[in-house]
């Protein structure tokens, strides 16, 4: 016996369907919008993007770490935990370096409230992740570029970057989850 095809092989949808499609196209026309209008306004960093390599990067973070880090009262290095601490510039006296390393961020940066500073983040090694937080900044380094934010921060205290891409492991270590810096602001 042949298997007979109803008329109407689907139902039409019914109000409540009707009005739930209707909310969704509406949705989805609105979500769409906001793409563009995303990137007006100040809620995005500005950036910029530039071709290196490693050695150069590392060579111009070395130069930059020597000229400012920060000296105790006997004139000696300061360190944290064996990694600089280094007082950043203003925008209008030059740029920032900050370095990501396997699975180090380099050096630690202290910044002034309401000063604005160029900060060159790039990587030496492997894909890593540079998220500010509290202040949920998220970007990517990569070895070869030179990634720069401009940034004036507007609170004090004490910012942690976290590594939030997956650095993998080099010569059977893996310490990604260790992947910890700071930034420090001050008045």
């Amino acid at each position: 016996m042949p298997l007979e095809t109803p008329e109407k092989w689907y139902k039409p949808f019914n109000r409540e369907e009707r009005i739930w499609m209707a909310i969704i196209l509406v949705w989805g026309f609105i979500m769409f919008l906001m793409m563009p209008l995303g990137h007006l306004g100040k809620q995005n960093v500005s950036s910029e993007t530039y071709k290196t390599t490693p050695d150069e990067f590392r060579k111009t973070a070395d130069k930059f770490i020597e000229k400012y880090q920060v000296r105790d009262k006997d004139g000696k290095r300061v360190f944290r935990k064996g990694i600089a601490v280094v007082e950043a510039p203003e925008k209008e006296k030059g740029d920032a370096f900050l370095v990501a390393r396997s699975w180090q961020y380099y050096p630690i940066l202290v910044l002034r409230k309401n000063k604005t500073y160029r900060i060159h983040m790039s990587s030496l090694d492997l894909q890593h992740g540079f998220s500010l937080q509290p202040q949920n900044l998220n970007f990517q380094l990569l070895p070869y570029y030179d990634f720069v934010i401009t940034m004036s921060p507007t609170e004090t205290g004490t910012s942690y970057l976290i590594c939030n891409e997956y650095c993998g492991y080099v010569s059977k270590v893996q310490a990604h989850d260790t992947m910890i810096g700071q930034i420090i602001v001050k008045e």
